[in-house]
């Protein structure tokens, strides 16, 4: 297994005291990443837990790692066939290697830096500019997958594609077959790159006219992404494009969420809100959905930050 995480795992002795997010992400980092067979029991984790003295009765620290197996039972029944790992009775096992399932154990992978403070900065490695783009483009192909008959481009800013605001406007207008605003630069600042946006989702019709239902989408996958709900501004980019039909907005993390805390975004959000299994359930529609390309890069990304994940 893993170490135990070093953040959010405070001494419970009456009360929960540690974050059951963490809970959950450590041990699914646990059975794709283990070096061994990636197979262990809810005994062995709250065996951890004692040894740690994060838990002093046995039971008491059961009753939680009970409720995260079943969370994360719950989460495999919405992905389907396609899981990297299963459960049978009161033990997980993984059914293959990580390597296998590319963008679960991405996603995985970032979620773990929440768990580890030090491993974190080993994360981005001061590039966050190359987890962010592979995270859009694992989104972009789970979108293009569940929702085939939409297409689905990328607008963001990257230093490999430098691109202006303005060609990005004018590109996003044309497919859409919208105009652009009035004097752009009225609103446009020279820092503003991308302004907010990954992501341009809409369904065409062959008339080609405007009026399309659209979602205008951000991709976050650091941290700090609560800080970034409120991208993109909807009421901005109609200053930019005078859309015909206010567009729709989406935000995409590689993250997952308990039901209340996914709830409270999806209000913050104002919009589609997709976490890390509403993304992972394009292997229902596509059971090989990652193409060979974008496959060998997250794998390249990820080998040498799991190879110095903290390790019990």
């Amino acid at each position: 297994m893993l170490a135990l995480p070093d953040n959010g795992m405070c001494r419970s002795t009456e009360t929960h005291n540690i974050r059951f997010d963490i809970l959950c992400d450590w041990i699914e980092g646990s059975v794709l990443f283990d070096e061994n067979e990636g197979e262990f029991s809810v005994m062995d984790v709250v065996d951890v837990l004692i040894d740690e003295d994060i838990y002093e009765e046995q039971d008491f620290a059961q009753d939680i790692v009970n409720d995260a197996w079943n969370e994360l039972e719950r989460r495999l029944n919405w992905i389907g066939q396609g899981s990297p790992y299963f459960f049978q009775r009161s033990r997980v096992k993984r059914t293959g290697p990580w390597q296998d399932t590319p963008a679960h154990s991405f996603c995985v992978l970032l979620s773990l830096a929440q768990c580890y403070a030090g491993w974190s900065r080993c994360v981005s490695d001061g590039d966050y500019n190359t987890q962010g783009e592979i995270f859009e483009l694992l989104t972009q192909e789970s979108l293009k997958k569940q929702f085939s008959d939409w297409q689905v481009k990328r607008t963001s800013w990257s230093s490999s594609q430098p691109r202006s605001l303005l060609e990005v406007v004018n590109q996003i207008a044309d497919c859409l077959g919208e105009i652009t605003g009035n004097d752009i630069s009225t609103w446009v600042e020279s820092k503003d790159k991308d302004a907010g946006l990954d992501l341009l989702c809409y369904r065409p019709f062959p008339d080609n006219r405007s009026g399309f239902p659209v979602y205008l989408i951000q991709c976050a996958s650091g941290q700090n992404w609560k800080n970034k709900v409120s991208e993109p501004n909807i009421d901005w980019w109609q200053k930019l494009i005078k859309f015909v039909v206010r567009p729709q907005k989406a935000f995409a993390i590689p993250f997952a969420l308990s039901d209340d805390d996914f709830k409270r975004q999806c209000v913050r959000v104002q919009g589609l809100f997709l976490d890390r299994y509403r993304l992972l359930t394009a292997v229902q529609y596509h059971e090989q959905w990652v193409p060979s390309s974008l496959k060998d890069r997250i794998i390249e990304w990820a080998m040498p930050r799991v190879n110095q994940l903290p390790r019990n």
